[in-house]
Protein backbone atom coordinates (compact mmCIF):
# COMPACT_ATOMS: atom_id res chain seq x y z
CA UNK A 1 0.00 0.00 0.00
CA UNK A 2 2.74 2.65 1.02
CA UNK A 3 4.45 1.67 -2.67
CA UNK A 4 0.89 2.48 -4.22
CA UNK A 5 0.57 5.92 -2.66
CA UNK A 6 4.24 6.98 -3.13
CA UNK A 7 3.89 6.42 -6.81
CA UNK A 8 0.17 8.59 -6.62
CA UNK A 9 1.93 11.20 -5.12
CA UNK A 10 4.86 10.87 -7.49
CA UNK A 11 2.91 10.74 -9.93
CA UNK A 12 0.81 13.79 -9.04
CA UNK A 13 3.64 16.12 -7.91
CA UNK A 14 5.22 15.13 -11.75
CA UNK A 15 1.66 16.49 -12.95
CA UNK A 16 1.71 20.01 -11.39
CA UNK A 17 5.15 20.08 -12.49
CA UNK A 18 4.53 19.70 -15.93
CA UNK A 19 0.95 21.87 -15.65
CA UNK A 20 3.27 25.33 -14.36
CA UNK A 21 5.80 24.94 -16.86
CA UNK A 22 3.24 24.83 -19.50
CA UNK A 23 1.53 27.73 -17.86
CA UNK A 24 4.46 30.27 -18.48
CA UNK A 25 3.24 30.72 -22.25
CA UNK A 26 0.33 33.26 -21.25
CA UNK A 27 -0.73 36.55 -23.23
CA UNK A 28 -0.20 38.10 -19.33
CA UNK A 29 3.30 36.71 -19.50
CA UNK A 30 4.08 38.22 -23.07
CA UNK A 31 3.20 40.86 -21.71
CA UNK A 32 5.15 41.49 -19.09
CA UNK A 33 8.47 41.45 -21.74
CA UNK A 34 9.18 44.73 -22.39
CA UNK A 35 12.16 46.30 -25.30
CA UNK A 36 15.58 46.44 -23.64
CA UNK A 37 15.25 43.37 -21.75
CA UNK A 38 17.94 40.96 -21.34
CA UNK A 39 17.43 37.19 -22.19
CA UNK A 40 17.81 35.62 -18.70
CA UNK A 41 15.07 38.25 -17.70
CA UNK A 42 12.91 36.78 -20.34
CA UNK A 43 13.70 33.36 -19.14
CA UNK A 44 12.79 33.95 -15.86
CA UNK A 45 9.40 35.11 -16.77
CA UNK A 46 8.91 31.82 -19.43
CA UNK A 47 11.81 29.62 -18.51
CA UNK A 48 13.61 28.01 -21.09
CA UNK A 49 13.31 28.53 -24.16
CA UNK A 50 11.72 25.23 -26.32
CA UNK A 51 14.01 26.35 -29.17
CA UNK A 52 16.31 28.86 -30.21
CA UNK A 53 18.51 30.32 -32.94
CA UNK A 54 21.60 32.94 -33.25
CA UNK A 55 23.34 34.58 -35.86
CA UNK A 56 26.28 36.93 -35.75
CA UNK A 57 26.49 39.72 -38.75
CA UNK A 58 29.44 41.57 -38.88
CA UNK A 59 28.64 45.38 -39.69
CA UNK A 60 31.70 47.73 -40.24
CA UNK A 61 34.21 45.63 -37.86
CA UNK A 62 31.44 44.81 -35.44
CA UNK A 63 29.77 41.67 -34.36
CA UNK A 64 26.05 41.65 -34.06
CA UNK A 65 24.55 38.79 -32.57
CA UNK A 66 20.77 37.88 -33.52
CA UNK A 67 18.70 35.26 -31.61
CA UNK A 68 15.32 34.28 -32.13
CA UNK A 69 13.72 32.27 -29.55
CA UNK A 70 10.41 30.45 -29.38
CA UNK A 71 8.16 29.24 -25.88
CA UNK A 72 5.23 26.84 -26.82
CA UNK A 73 2.85 26.04 -24.32
CA UNK A 74 -1.16 24.79 -24.77
CA UNK A 75 -2.24 28.45 -24.84
CA UNK A 76 0.08 29.25 -27.11
CA UNK A 77 3.62 30.69 -28.86
CA UNK A 78 5.57 33.36 -27.76
CA UNK A 79 8.61 34.28 -30.18
CA UNK A 80 10.85 36.97 -29.15
CA UNK A 81 13.80 38.54 -31.48
CA UNK A 82 17.00 39.74 -29.32
CA UNK A 83 20.10 41.84 -30.71
CA UNK A 84 23.04 41.36 -28.99
CA UNK A 85 20.99 39.59 -25.81
CA UNK A 86 18.59 42.34 -25.83
CA UNK A 87 14.82 42.05 -26.30
CA UNK A 88 14.02 44.22 -29.94
CA UNK A 89 10.38 42.77 -31.13
CA UNK A 90 8.09 40.16 -29.80
CA UNK A 91 4.95 38.13 -31.09
CA UNK A 92 2.34 35.75 -29.43
CA UNK A 93 0.26 33.38 -31.20
CA UNK A 94 -2.84 31.56 -29.69
CA UNK A 95 -3.59 27.80 -29.95
CA UNK A 96 -3.46 26.51 -33.69
CA UNK A 97 -1.40 29.42 -34.78
CA UNK A 98 1.65 28.49 -36.18
CA UNK A 99 4.52 30.94 -36.22
CA UNK A 100 6.10 31.77 -39.77
CA UNK A 101 10.16 31.25 -39.92
CA UNK A 102 11.11 34.63 -39.60
CA UNK A 103 14.39 36.67 -39.20
CA UNK A 104 13.87 40.41 -38.05
CA UNK A 105 17.35 41.11 -37.44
Amino acid sequence: MTTALTRTGLALVLAAALAACSSKVTEANYDKITDGMKEAQVATILGIASESRNTTVKVQDENYTSTQSKWRGDKGTIVVFFLNGEMQDKRFYGPGEEPKAERRY
